[in-house]
């Protein structure tokens, strides 16, 4: 397959991660800094071109990326046409919600329970989040929520399922919802969709199991594998997705096993190139003993263009996904909608 010249661009773009530019208030609204995924904290610009949407880290000095209104991206000397996509809440045409930016886990790639010192750490109750979607709803397409666990995730799931019924109290079935919690029992994937949840997302994080355990020292490898399978089971094909990080030092095979594996059990997994956040790069470094960084280009679009035949040969579709990041796209290269 020839891979279009659009989406090698997202994959240099995604390879470098940040972007340059000379005042914010060259840019047409506030840069989206979020209290979770890959760049917590961060200030992020989102981009589209040629169909392809890359959202990129803001950069106080980069002598290879930046942007200029009116030209566009210019990328190691050439100039690429580029419109801005306004933000709302996280990714564009959903309000995508963090409800807790509080967490007992320690996943050593994960910066959100490190920002109480920068972003307020907050509980957002049923009613602030029908008030907060309220306000946007006729920007949106969908609804997605996230939550770091303050507790256990029981509580932490439990609460969720509370929001998903308040705003299906409130919207009714016309608007999307998606749901992306920490399960460790099945009980809890049943509690979120009997709520009213359209799709939900378990995270494998690494599918390799060693790598796992030196991530995400606190999690247990192989409840963590059944709750994503019991997941797709519960909410059918097309309707469950998980991240799998590239980047982390695992064997290059792990990624596109647990792909495959994911794709057995009717999930998608989004194949998320590390972020470098300076919050957590140190310890991460240390514990994988210098193998963590982000993956190249070349890597990304190689693992994406053999998850796409995955994908295909499964009966699974990217594009039938309404919510999360699926939908977005611009943190990944998504087979059947970049490829």
């Amino acid at each position: 397959m020839t891979i279009p010249n659009a989406t090698l661009l997202k994959a240099r773009l995604l390879e470098h991660g940040r972007i340059y530019v000379a005042s914010k208030r060259q840019l047409a609204y506030i840069p989206d800094r979020s209290t979770a995924g890959p760049s917590a904290g961060l200030d992020c610009v989102f981009f589209s071109f040629d169909g392809r949407l890359v959202r990129l880290q803001l950069s106080p000095v980069d002598g290879v990326c930046s942007y200029v209104p009116g030209k566009g991206i210019i990328f190691w000397g050439e100039t690429h046409p580029a419109v801005e996509v306004e933000s709302v809440l996280h990714c564009p045409e959903q309000a995508f919600l963090n409800l807790d930016s509080n967490c007992r886990f320690n996943c050593l790639f994960c910066a959100s329970p490190l920002l109480s010192s920068h972003i307020n750490r907050r509980t957002m109750r049923e009613e602030v989040v029908v008030r907060v979607v309220e306000r946007v709803r006729e920007k949106i397409k969908g609804v997605a929520l996230t939550t770091g666990v303050f507790s256990t995730p029981g509580e932490s799931v439990e609460y969720m399922a509370r929001i998903v019924r308040a705003l299906r109290d409130h919207f009714g079935d016309g608007l999307p919802i998606g749901v992306e919690p920490l399960v460790t029992e099945k009980r809890q994937v049943d509690v979120l969709y009997d709520a009213g949840a359209d799709e939900i997302k378990v995270n494998v994080e690494s599918y390799e199991p060693e790598t796992f355990r030196i991530v995400c020292p606190d999690l247990d490898y192989r409840v963590n594998l059944e709750m994503v399978r019991y997941a797709a089971e519960v909410f059918g094909d097309n309707r469950a997705c998980s991240n799998i990080i590239v980047g982390l030092g695992e064997p290059e095979e792990s990624v596109d096993e647990g792909a495959r594996a994911l794709a057995e059990w009717g999930v998608v997994a989004s194949l998320r190139p590390l972020n470098p956040h300076p919050m957590v790069m140190g310890r991460l470094t240390e514990a994988t003993g210098g193998k963590a960084g982000r993956p190249s280009a070349e890597r990304m679009l190689r693992h994406a263009l053999k998850h796409r035949d995955v994908l295909e040969e499964a009966g699974l579709d990217t594009r039938r996904f309404k919510t999360m990041c699926l939908k977005c796209t611009a943190c990944d290269i998504v087979p059947q909608r970049d490829l």
